[in-house]
């Protein structure tokens, strides 16, 4: 693999006039390139998401990867999916009805990616009922109001608390001078979809307020026909799913910043129809589609006391719903089709302060954060007749309080010391540390060694739903992580940069649900290890490529078998070429996802690896305030499949074959 991966780096800067890179170059030899090598160099993102604050992310006690706005245009990227299925260590799997997150060798099938932190600007997304950080059409940003986005893989809790399991995904939304008065977008693709976002935004000179609106709705009509062999009768229109994989989705975001102070909102309402005919629904009916909103009101303060002293302050609400309508089959002793529904409410009320300290040698943060969940609800009940099969109607707190000394021990060497104590009503308390060593022995180079403990809490679903007529169990413990890692960084000649991460972590107390009782038990261990490299190069031309793969084997530590939707190989390949110089582009980007296991009483054994290519030709400035862009998806149709998750009659759900989608964005 990692052959393969250096013949391909070499490949790709041979193919673009690159000299190879050798071994042991001096920097006189470099001499006469250095005015051309400057204009390409790498730059080394600031992020913010890591620490808490801002720093390099070369010194940020994690593996840090930045997406930004440019590069979400120029890749057609149209959702957060998209944007993080392109992220070195992860992958993404949709079952046509959700996406689901997978990182560094975990996925399981129909998790709501409560293993993952979700935020936008620093704000909690994840929902306080199934604790899901929703990443497709239902994420309550839209895409093209997203600056960048920061990917902090690894333990966080030290920091951000429960969920912040795998990794940390923030998303930092534009700000108003970046729009320049108003914009209009419109977009048009395959299989009926349109989208239409107006945005306006401005920066009042006399007060330096600045005011940033947004709308914007999408709708799909989706695969005309999807064929399912599971379902091949004629009571079952031979199985297939006619006109069942429409999509809506409206967003709504707003902002007002007047100095030190931002006030947002933010809302999303998704609508999805589903046509596999999951959870034994009457296929092809179409009655069963399933319900998102999320929308809140945030307050934050961000007020600088010296030149060493920061303090933050937020105060913020959320409601969330969901509900899905259940299409019953016929019961020749009842009738029907009848109509089963779920609803679920979930309304939040926190609040958080963090103070940033420099002093001598040390950066202190101190923070702490309480959030009321007044409302955390759950029901499941059959229309026509009404009866109730199923009800949870819970309300809690929970709270946090963490400390980090980032702390220079020489010029080349920092220590990161953070440890976080949380209490939740439902289990208690649980404390949680991280360890990091960053050290640059040598110019343009970093090794860090990172220790971190993490946790997940138990939902209110897995706490005190009833599956069956048996009880819940509200004694589960939450999920603990404990992950070692080292990761070598290093900037090299003709404008290379190479990463290189090699991981171990240890889930105990993974909570999963026990086919026969249908109750939730801390009964699972996982151990994983891996390694993941990326090169990136840059050219004075605007050419750049990266390259990067991952191998990694997670297992049931109980079995030794392989987890199921794990794949042990992934590669991505990224290739942007400036067709004509700022102002006409071509993105060519190539995902490689690996065999993986389907769930173990399913009579397909995995899902085969595959290959998608995703091409798009970008221009910008070749008329004043115009971008327009096509992209094709999944260009050479690639026919591949996902695992099915535990609701599925089908042990595969196939995706979609080649898309097209035209977009044009007028500024004014």
């Amino acid at each position: 693999m990692w052959a393969a991966v250096g013949a391909l780096g070499v490949g790709v800067l041979s193919a673009w006039g690159a000299d190879t890179p050798t071994v042991g170059v001096s920097l006189t030899n470099l001499a006469d390139q250095m005015q051309l090598e400057d204009l390409g160099q790498i730059p080394i993102e600031q992020v913010s998401t890591a620490s808490r604050f801002t720093q390099k992310a070369s010194e940020a006690p994690a593996q840090v990867t930045v997406v930004t706005s440019d590069e979400i245009k120029q890749f057609g990227y149209r959702t957060l999916a998209d944007i993080l299925a392109g992220v070195n260590g992860l992958y993404v799997t949709y079952d046509r009805s959700y996406s689901y997150l997978g990182v560094r060798g975990f996925n399981r099938p129909g998790d709501f990616n409560s293993r993952v932190l979700i935020m936008v600007d620093g704000h909690r997304i994840n929902d306080n009922i199934f604790e899901g950080g929703y990443v497709g059409r239902e994420f309550i940003l839209d895409v093209d109001l997203i600056e960048r986005v920061e990917i902090v893989r690894g333990p966080s809790s030290s920091l951000y608390g429960s969920s912040a399991f795998f990794t940390v995904v923030n998303v930092i939304s534009k700000r108003a001078a970046a729009v320049k008065h108003a914009e209009v977008s419109g977009e048009a693709g395959s299989r009926g979809t349109v989208k239409g976002r107006a945005t306006v935004g401005g920066v009042c000179p006399k007060t330096g307020a600045e005011v940033l609106l947004s709308a914007s709705r999408y709708t799909s009509r989706g695969a005309g026909q999807l064929y399912y062999p599971e379902f091949d009768t004629p009571a079952n229109n031979n199985g297939i799913a006619a006109r069942r994989d429409g999509e809506r989705a409206d967003n709504y975001f707003g902002s007002l910043r007047f100095h030190e102070l931002t006030a947002s909102a933010a809302y999303v309402t998704r609508d999805k129809d589903i046509p596999t005919g999951s959870w034994d629904t009457q296929f092809n009916d179409p009655r069963y589609h399933a319900m998102d909103s999320h929308g809140y009101v945030d307050f934050k303060l961000d007020h600088k006391i010296d030149a060493q002293t920061e303090v933050m302050a937020r105060g913020y609400f959320d409601e969330i719903r969901y509900g899905a309508d259940y299409p019953l089959p016929v019961d020749p002793e009842v009738g029907g089709p009848t109509l089963n529904r779920d609803n679920s409410v979930g309304r939040i009320v926190g609040g958080e302060v963090q103070v940033t300290h420099r002093w001598n040698r040390h950066t202190f943060t101190l923070g702490g954060e309480l959030r009321r969940h007044l409302n955390q609800d759950i029901e499941n009940f059959d229309l026509d007749p009404y009866v109730l099969d199923a009800k949870a109607v819970q309300d809690s707190y929970d709270g946090g309080a963490y400390a980090q000394d980032e702390i220079m021990l020489r010029t080349n060497l920092l220590l990161n010391v953070g440890l976080r104590y949380d209490y939740y009503e439902s289990f208690g308390s649980t404390v949680n540390p991280r360890l990091g060593l960053i050290y640059g022995p040598w110019d343009k180079g970093t090794l860090k060694l990172l220790y971190g403990r993490a946790f997940r809490a138990p939902n209110v679903y897995e706490l005190y739903y009833p599956l069956s007529d048996n009880p819940s169990n509200e004694d589960l413990k939450p999920e603990v992580i404990s992950t070692y890692e080292a990761i070598f960084e290093q900037g090299l000649p003709h404008n290379l940069r190479l990463s290189v991460a090699g991981y171990y972590y240890r889930i105990d107390d993974l909570i999963s649900l026990d086919p026969e009782t249908l109750v939730f038990q801390n009964v699972d261990k996982v151990r994983t290890k891996g390694v993941e490299a990326a090169l990136e190069w840059r050219h004075a031309s605007g050419v750049r490529t990266r390259v990067g793969c991952s191998v990694q084997r997670s297992e049931d530590a109980n079995t030794g078998e392989r987890l199921s939707n794990s794949p042990e190989q992934l590669a991505k390949f990224h290739v942007l070429v400036p067709l004509v110089p700022e102002r006409l582009f071509t993105g060519l980007e190539i995902l490689y996802t690996g065999q993986a296991n389907t769930l173990p009483d399913r009579a397909v054994p995995h899902a085969d690896a595959y290959w998608i290519a995703n091409l798009t030709l970008f221009s910008q400035k070749l008329v004043e305030g115009l971008e327009l862009s096509a992209s094709l998806y999944n260009l050479f149709n690639e026919g591949y499949a996902f695992p099915g998750g535990p609701g599925h009659t089908q042990d595969l759900v196939y995706q979609d074959g080649r898309t097209l989608r035209v977009k044009l964005t007028y500024r004014f």
